[in-house]
């Protein structure tokens, strides 16, 4: 309790200041589910890294799941260089510190911010040489990276990084696509330490291995829509399409409309067991003035469970805890509610509600309620406050977790 009445302090004390800042930084969601804000397909390549001088964020931290609970100081040094209009360069360092307001007592240690150890760490966590020409580019090294499958989740102390090898053309203002290679991860999803960057088939459950991709992005007038292919040797084949709509009824009201696709089969020898997923998500915005309603759907037909991810994952329907992917049991679907209200043009506040559940309720039924409030000041000082129960419908106690982070960006 300590802890959190520390962390809440900082939440309404600080003073805002005039900073450069990194990049065109979006403002953090408040949870996985992709929002209305955040409708335009996934960008595959992280243009906004600083190559004039250095900049970053600081940032604290808490998070408490029932009894477990962790504070933390996180924070990235990032310095660029250009050496001429086709070569430039990236170094980012991260660290996650513990603010000394923890528990010895390690099982009591959240274990979201920290190493697999529980304790401080730090990492260069990008390091990346961007070599350009004409519509052509390829980002060689540790950086920021987002996909379906594998993105950046930045919902902790530090987002996962990626060690990836990837070159993009663009086409033209509306149509880009690309090929690459993602060999490691690292972050607080990367299932093994989040301090380490391990093979991305480690990350999901194999044994050592890269994955290969491709992508294509279309965007233009009110819609938008992408297709993305994994190929991860002797481990899984991925294919992901999405199709998103957006337009105005009016002046105060309009509307968005989603479908998604998702498919992935096992592969090789099937180091990550047998795996037959196909997934389907549909999702509707209606937007009047600064209130927003959204309702999702995901339902998985395979055989199995629908696929897993590096990150928050593909799916429509994801809260701050549950996913579709965590359902244990075949056919499994999930429904997803939210309410939005955005005050001004710094502080939202919502809610959301979201069931999951397998075809036999028996095997997974879970509900999940997440109440949150957003604010944002000039892209430079974001502060994120989230509470969530998960509640089992068949057996286990009600989990109750709250997470609030304080970011500023210099």
């Amino acid at each position: 309790m300590i802890n959190f009445l520390f962390i809440m302090a900082l939440l309404f004390a600080v003073t805002p200041v005039h900073a450069h800042l990194h990049g065109n930084e979006e403002q953090e969601k408040p949870f996985n589910f992709k929002s209305p804000s955040n409708t335009a397909p996934f960008q595959a390549v992280e243009h906004d890294e600083e190559y004039y001088g250095c900049s970053g964020y600081i940032r604290s931290g808490y998070i408490q799941t029932n009894d477990s609970y962790a504070s933390a100081f996180a924070g990235e040094l990032g310095c660029g260089y250009q050496l001429n209009q086709y070569i430039k360069a990236h170094l980012g360092v991260f660290a996650s510190i513990d603010s000394g307001l923890n528990s010895q007592n390690d099982d009591k240690i959240q274990t979201d911010f920290f190493n697999k150890q529980k304790d401080s760490y730090f990492i260069l966590g990008e390091a990346v040489l961007t070599i350009s020409y004409q519509q052509l580019e390829a980002h060689l090294g540790r950086q920021n990276f987002d996909s379906p499958h594998m993105d950046a989740d930045d919902l902790r102390m530090i987002a996962n990084l990626f060690e990836a090898y990837l070159l993009d053309y663009h086409f033209s203002d509306a149509l880009y696509f690309g090929t690459g290679f993602v060999r490691e991860a690292s972050g607080w999803e990367n299932g093994a330490d989040a301090s380490q960057f391990i093979s991305v088939g480690e990350a999901l459950g194999g044994e050592s291995s890269g994955a290969w991709l491709s992508w294509l992005n279309y965007q233009q007038d009110h819609y938008s829509s992408d297709t993305w292919f994994y190929f991860i040797p002797d481990h899984l084949l991925i294919f992901y399409a999405e199709f998103i709509y957006n337009n105005k009824l009016m002046d105060r009201l309009s509307y968005s409309l989603g479908l998604q696709y998702d498919l992935g089969k096992a592969i090789g020898t099937e180091k990550l067991s047998d795996i037959d997923a196909h997934t389907l998500g549909v999702m509707a915005t209606l937007s009047w003035a600064d209130l927003t309603f959204t309702m999702a759907y995901n339902k998985n037909f395979g055989n199995t469970t629908a696929l897993a991810s590096i990150g928050g994952g593909a799916f429509f329907t994801s809260l701050e805890d549950q996913t579709l992917d965590a359902v244990s049991g075949d056919k499994a679907e999930s429904l997803l509610l939210n309410l939005e209200y955005k005050l001004d043009d710094y502080l939202t506040f919502g809610a959301a509600m979201g069931k999951f559940t397998a075809s036999n309720k028996t095997d997974y039924n879970k509900q999940e309620i997440n109440l949150f409030i957003n604010y944002s000041w000039k892209q430079k000082l974001t502060a994120e406050l989230m509470y969530a129960i998960i509640d089992d419908k068949n057996s286990e106690p009600d989990i109750h977790q709250i997470r609030a982070i304080l970011t500023y960006r210099y």
